[in-house]
């Protein structure tokens, strides 16, 4: 019954999904939940000794904290030992939170707004995913952003997918929803499935082309069906404005736990369309109808990237997919070599930005959309009310 003492004889161990993780503060990592819980060192050293072959009396939780973890599921009981083992290593310094991993440039698309160009046949090797990540997950790393091209395209996908189910990271899929049918999203190893419905079927198929539209749905609804949490990402420009509300309806309806809408890069085939573009007040109309709480952006008065990396199909690692001809390295050069190649810009370098009261909420917007270095990103100044400060 609730609140009933537990029996002290039991071995205690974190719970499936749950994770210690040593970044700038002490932290416990709940996968499937995608939340931070921060530590005292007292409690880091506790937990650390929840590996299953200690009994609740031998480990010696503080009995406040340890009725908190058993009530949040955070700890799971035993009558037998159950060892497992205990991945802490040093994080750097910014630690790295959140990797996208374009395992592929393979695609089954044109999308006119790509940074990326046309799909080519190039594929990250499967010895190369496995290394990347089990470094990401030593470094401390929380979330990997599984993408292309279309990932469900790369040769050895099913393998890919079999090591996935091993580590302690939260994997989310980056798909347009064409390969992902009912068997598929069964069989996935992954916490996420984060669909691109870039509008209604006029507005999404203008940007993705014909017969495009139903299968994104199908896939969002399969995933759905599948147990799996479901995001969906949306791109803003000129053929969907006038689709948001409806939108707002079919992701509701989709069970959607987030809504993550942007305004596209002129990079790649956008680069080449400018028409497909919307002006920075539109296009934050448009992302006022975003909602839920995945950010990958600033903190601690750093711009936008001071958590997250790119790995390149090419074994490129760069600070985010728009920067791969500026890159960190690469993965045979290991990625904690890259990332401490990693400068993070100061919010007080971005003209505006350091007086600003919404600087902390935006991180400064994205830098690449930003008119130069160090000036701010007007389509965030939009969204977040205030008057970019731009010469």
């Amino acid at each position: 019954m609730p609140g009933a003492e537990p029996n002290r004889g039991l071995f205690v161990r974190l719970a499936e999904g749950i994770s210690l993780r040593r970044l700038e503060e002490p932290c416990l990592y709940h996968r499937r939940a995608d939340e931070l819980y921060e530590l005292n060192q007292d409690g880091l050293e506790a937990l650390a000794r929840c590996r299953g072959h200690l009994t609740l009396d031998e480990v010696g939780l503080d009995p406040e904290f340890e009725a908190f973890c058993l009530a949040e599921g955070l700890l799971s009981l035993s009558p037998e030992p159950r060892p497992m083992p205990l991945v802490l290593g040093p994080a750097p310094r910014p630690s790295l939170r959140y990797l996208e991993l374009q395992i592929t440039w393979r695609c089954n698309l044109a999308c006119g707004h790509c940074y990326l160009g046309p799909a080519q046949g190039v594929d990250l090797p499967l010895a190369q995913v496995v290394t990347v990540l089990r470094e990401f997950e030593a470094m401390g790393g929380l979330r990997v952003l599984i993408s292309g091209g279309e990932p469900l395209m790369h040769p050895q996908w099913e393998a890919i997918n079999a090591y996935l189910a091993t580590n302690s990271l939260r994997r989310v899929l980056l798909t347009n929803g064409l390969l992902l049918d009912e068997a598929k999203a069964g069989s996935l190893a992954v916490d996420e499935v984060q669909v691109s419905l870039d509008g209604m079927a006029e507005g999404h198929q203008a940007l993705r082309g014909p017969g495009s539209f139903e299968p994104a749905v199908a896939a969002a609804r399969a995933a759905r069906r599948a147990g799996l949490d479901l995001s969906v990402a949306t791109m803003v420009h000129a053929a969907n404005l006038d689709q948001f509300d409806q939108m707002q309806e079919l992701v509701r309806e989709l069970q959607a736990q987030e809504w993550g809408i942007d305004a596209p890069c002129p990079a790649g085939r956008l680069g080449d369309d400018a028409g497909l573009t919307v002006s920075p007040a539109r296009a934050a109309e448009a992302m006022a109808h975003a909602y839920g709480g995945a950010y990958h952006g600033g903190g601690g008065g750093m711009a936008c990237g001071l958590h997250l990396a790119t790995v390149a199909a090419d074994g490129r690692v760069a600070k985010c997919g728009f920067y791969l001809d500026r890159p960190l390295g690469t993965l045979d050069q290991g990625l904690w070599t890259c990332w401490a190649r990693q400068r993070p810009t100061p919010l007080s370098d971005i003209v505006g930005c350091a007086e600003c009261p919404a600087a902390a909420e935006c991180g400064g917007g994205c830098r690449f959309r930003a008119p130069a270095p160090g000036l701010p990103d007007p389509v965030m100044c939009s969204l977040m009310g205030v008057t970019p400060v731009i010469d």
